[in-house]
């Protein structure tokens, strides 16, 4: 072949090479743009078997498959046990990013599922849900339980002491410790510290009010518990109520004089009956109840008188011993009762 066909040949192939560039070219710049496109390394993450108290994390790597930029706006994680970063929010096309996520299994046991949320700029998939899934195994551990955490202590004046009885129950299979209990100096409770309750087991707790150097008005104060259950770290006991101005002792007697009467046929007439009522709010003890004679004799040697309360105190004539001994027509005796006053002496 002579050298002017072997050219003729050259050039033609030459055009149809430059042709197809052309075309392929053409096509490329022609053809519309791709959004960002999401594309994960994996739809969702088992974790496994886990200890208590591990921290597993796992790295999704995350895409994008389109020809713009794909944004991360947000990542959302259903709760405080999971955590979820990502190296850049901005991905070029063909680039790639990774998304850690880190789970704490504190005061978590058994099967466990939780999700990742990421809301991001592709128009198909604007929010991917990622699932999340862990075994945490069983690990022994106290649990505390409390009958009653408010305290009311109604209306109390001052000076008063009231008291508060709640049970503690282990729940657990692990021993629980009460270590410290916070209260105000005028709160006190029946037990040392630390207190340890067995599994099972229960605890009476009795918390006692003292209102003496308290201040009058509403009460609004609270004490709290700590201990070593891994869920529950502290407890609150909210008390509240209202302190009063103590009132005075008030005795009153009535009647203040009784009749008994020597000729009567009837029991009645040689009985005399008298009612002792406190109002005050202390209780008042009578040390001592006699007579000025023999022949007139009280049913009751002493008594207490509780507060807001009253008492029958009775007396009776003893008409044999009395016949004798009375010359006049009438004579007047006397009721005598004895009061215990306190008398405290400070150092």
């Amino acid at each position: 072949m002579s050298n002017r066909n072997k050219n003729f040949f050259i050039i033609i192939g030459i055009l149809i090479i430059a042709g197809i560039f052309y075309v392929f070219f053409n096509f490329q710049s022609n053809r519309a743009l791709q959004p960002p496109i999401l594309s994960l390394s994996e739809e969702e993450w088992d974790f496994g078997m886990v200890k208590p108290n591990e921290k597993p994390s796992h790295v999704f790597i995350i895409k994008n498959k389109g020809d713009k930029e794909l944004i991360i706006e947000r990542i959302g994680v259903a709760c405080g046990c999971t955590e979820a970063s990502v190296s850049t929010k901005n991905i070029l096309p063909g680039r790639s990013a990774e998304l850690t996520a880190i789970f704490n299994t504190a005061g978590y046991e058994g099967k466990v599922k939780k999700d990742i949320y990421i809301k991001l700029n592709d128009p198909q998939e604007p929010e991917k849900k990622i699932p999340l899934y862990i075994e945490i195994e069983h690990q022994s551990k106290p649990a505390i339980s409390i009958d009653k955490t408010d305290w009311d202590l109604g209306l109390i004046s001052q000076a008063d002491t009231s008291s508060l009885s709640f049970i503690i129950e282990n729940q657990g299979d692990a021993e629980l410790i009460i270590n410290k209990i916070d209260t105000y100096q005028h709160i006190h409770y029946n037990t040392t510290l630390p207190l340890k309750i067995l599994s099972s087991e229960k605890f009476e707790l009795i918390l006692t009010y003292n209102s003496t150097a308290h201040k009058l008005g509403d009460v609004r104060e609270a004490v709290q518990i700590y201990c070593n259950d891994p869920t529950t770290e502290s407890f609150i006991i909210r008390i509240s109520g209202y302190i009063k101005e103590k009132e005075a002792p008030e005795i009153s007697i009535s009647p203040t004089g009784a009749i008994l009467d020597l000729e009567a046929d009837s029991e009645a007439g040689a009985i005399g009956k008298f009612v002792l009522k406190n109002s005050g709010d202390d209780t008042i003890k009578i040390t001592s109840i006699r007579t000025s004679i023999p022949y007139i004799v009280p049913l009751r040697s002493e008594l207490d008188l509780n507060s807001k309360s009253e008492e029958e105190l009775n007396i009776i004539l003893l008409k044999d011993k009395a016949t004798g001994q009375i010359k006049e027509d009438w004579t007047e005796e006397y009721l005598y009762l004895t009061f215990a006053i306190p008398i405290k002496i400070s150092k």
